[in-house]
């Protein structure tokens, strides 16, 4: 069985919804929320691989301006 919201469930059958039709609504209410976590921890690993990446960026050129400095200093 699929994961389930129990407050939307509830909110559901309070408004006289029939039993099959809120525990549906429900479930598929939760497989989005569970579907937005996936993507958050997809965008955190990207955030640190960027990051990574800039700071491989920054550090030749770094190198390449000190060197360019020294030469004309």
């Amino acid at each position: 069985m699929t994961a389930m919201i129990s407050e939307v469930y509830a909110a559901f059958k309070e408004a006289n919804v029939s039993d099959e039709h809120a525990r549906k609504a429900a479930e598929a209410i939760a497989a989005y929320d569970s579907r937005f976590a996936a993507i958050d921890v997809k965008i955190e690993k990207l955030d640190g691989r960027l990051t990574l990446m800039l700071w491989q960026l920054a550090v030749p050129i770094a190198g390449v301006a000190a060197l360019v400095i020294k030469a004309f200093a």
